[in-house]
């Protein structure tokens, strides 16, 4: 394919968006990476300009992440200094860049007898007698979590007091590929670590999760498989033995996937391929990470999961501009192109993740379900909260389903992630029917919000399973007392009737809607019905 392109047609003074607009003319979002001569100097010329409008707009002076590198989280270093003298302490996934870390810092405050179990040098997963190297106060185990005796053995072995559980797939792309492998890693990882937690009356298990089990739906086996993660650590911490707390980590700048990509390019001199425009990332350091996980061992405590994460994220970070301050800092002419989303970060963000009445109360790891239990620690840099409640009924039965299906070899792992979505809802429905209906309702209003959706350049129907999902949490729950406490008025409910009528599948739900608004039209006078308006609020696209 030639090039039509002249840079004359980039007139003096162009927006990013007829940049960029040029720059997916020439590659469309899912080709491969460009090859052609003429192309890749256009994409160059293009590229320079769009540094040269980013640099007119007092971007790209320094690096994006500074002030993320710079952030540091109080460590409660006395209290966990007592926590872990004289203990013996096993880390899963250990020689990943998490736990690596997480050993160094372990041993300059004191430990004396640290355990490894990682499948990083593990070359037979089956097999029950792991090999070991001890380095110093470390013992290295070259184990699979999902191996049952495996991890048994050292349990007997080591007699751990202490676990710090990170083992996981730590690719969401990664993830939509190697199905089985991450669902199993979640589901019978856990569950094996809680096993074996309460049968040797180990002290206090740490879980690391993701900020993205946050989202309340989806169909991100990643994402998803961490929340089923999360759910079983909360139901172990209401009915076990042990002190269980978990951190949701987000972005880690030291162990950045996309961070890598980019650098390896520009060292290579190619062209730089970035996922999308207008595409953000919250982020975080390595310190910040294992701070957490220490601190989550002194604020722990027994009969419920409380998670703790950064207390101010600050805002997101354009991917974008962190691939032309690259290309800035390599002095090298280099080209940039769109790719197109890939799978595994594909799901458009619902906006009814946060109560948009207080912006700057929003924490992108903590949804409005979590936010009741939400607290800040004094020193005002870490924030901790627990996942809304559910089912545990419920959550049983599906893992018993998952498990029955995943450990079946010749089942389809494309099956696999249909049935971990089935299950996740079912869960969710659970926790819906424990909401209540007024937050389910403020919630539905905030996530298919006309203007806000034209502004994320989404529609309502792609959020139509979380709708529903919603939908059916208010279903037969809605009254004139709840419409109050959520401060719908009735001309807004019936938007939001209106809205939610475009959508095929939810249309018994709608039918309830409307009723319920001519109902209660007819009976309370339209006066009663339409308390004070709430006053717009204004936040930046970013959030």
């Amino acid at each position: 394919m030639k090039s039509a392109f002249k840079s004359s047609e980039v007139f003096e003074g162009a927006s990013k968006a007829e940049i960029i607009a040029r720059i997916q003319q020439l590659v469309p979002p899912g080709s491969p990476e460009p090859q052609d001569p003429e192309i890749l100097a256009a994409l160059q010329t293009l590229t320079a300009q769009l540094i040269s409008v980013y640099q007119a707009e007092g971007q790209l002076k320094s690096e994006p992440f500074s002030e993320v590198r710079d952030r540091t989280i109080h460590l409660y270093a006395s209290a966990c200094c007592r926590k872990i003298k004289g203990k013996t302490i096993l880390i899963t996934g250990g020689e990943g860049c998490v736990g690596s870390f997480l050993i160094k810092k372990l041993l300059d405050l004191g430990a004396t007898k640290i355990i490894s179990a990682d499948n990083a040098r593990c070359h037979n997963p089956e097999k029950n007698l792991p090999l070991f190297t001890r380095v110093g106060a470390v013992t290295f185990y070259a184990a699979d979590i999902r191996n049952f005796e495996a991890l048994k053995h050292i349990f007997e072995v080591e007699k751990p007091e202490i676990v710090f559980h990170l083992a996981a797939q730590r690719q969401p792309g990664l993830a939509e590929i190697k199905i089985r492998e991450t669902v199993t890693t979640s589901l019978l990882g856990c569950k094996h670590i809680i096993q074996l937690c309460e049968e040797y009356g180990v002290e206090n298990c740490i879980f690391s999760s993701t900020g993205k089990a946050s989202r309340y739906f989806t169909t991100e086996v990643y994402a998803a498989s961490k929340k089923f993660a999360e759910w079983q650590f909360a139901k172990a911490a209401q009915e076990g033995d042990v002190i269980y707390g978990m951190v949701r980590l987000t972005h880690i700048l030291e162990n950045s996937l996309f961070c890598e990509e980019m650098s390896n390019k520009v060292q290579q001199g190619k062209a730089v391929n970035v996922h999308a425009p207008h595409r953000y990332v919250t982020a975080q350091n390595l310190v910040e990470a294992v701070h957490l996980l220490l601190n989550s061992l002194v604020v722990s405590v027994p009969g419920k999961l409380k998670f703790v994460a950064v207390g101010n994220l600050g805002w997101p970070t354009e991917t974008l501009e962190v691939a032309l301050y690259k290309i800035i800092e390599s002095g090298k002419n280099l080209p940039i192109y769109f790719q197109g989303l890939v799978p595994g970060y594909q799901e458009p963000f619902f906006l009814g993740q946060f109560d948009w009445t207080k912006p700057r109360d929003i924490h992108l790891l903590i949804n409005v379900l979590e936010t009741t239990f939400r607290s800040v620690n004094d020193a005002g840099d870490m924030v901790s909260a627990e996942i809304a409640p559910f089912s545990l009924r419920v959550l049983d039965k599906q893992v018993s389903n998952l498990e029955s299906l995943i450990i079946a070899p010749d089942f389809p792992e494309v099956q696999i992630k249909q049935a971990l979505v089935a299950a996740k809802k079912e869960v969710i429905a659970s926790s819906f029917a424990w909401s209540s209906p007024q937050d389910l309702l403020k919630i539905l209003q905030w996530g298919i919000n006309p203007k806000k959706l034209q502004g994320y350049k989404t529609e309502i129907a792609d959020y139509s399973e979380i709708i529903e999902l919603l939908l059916q949490g208010i279903y037969g729950r809605l009254n004139q007392e709840v419409l109050n406490s959520a401060g719908v008025t009735a001309d807004e409910l019936d938007d939001l009737v209106e809205s939610l009528s475009t959508l095929d599948c939810i249309q018994a739900e709608v039918g309830y809607l409307r009723s319920m608004s001519r109902d209660l039209r007819e009976v309370v006078p339209p006066a009663d019905l339409n308390p004070k308006q709430s006053q717009p609020v204004a936040v930046g696209d970013a959030a």
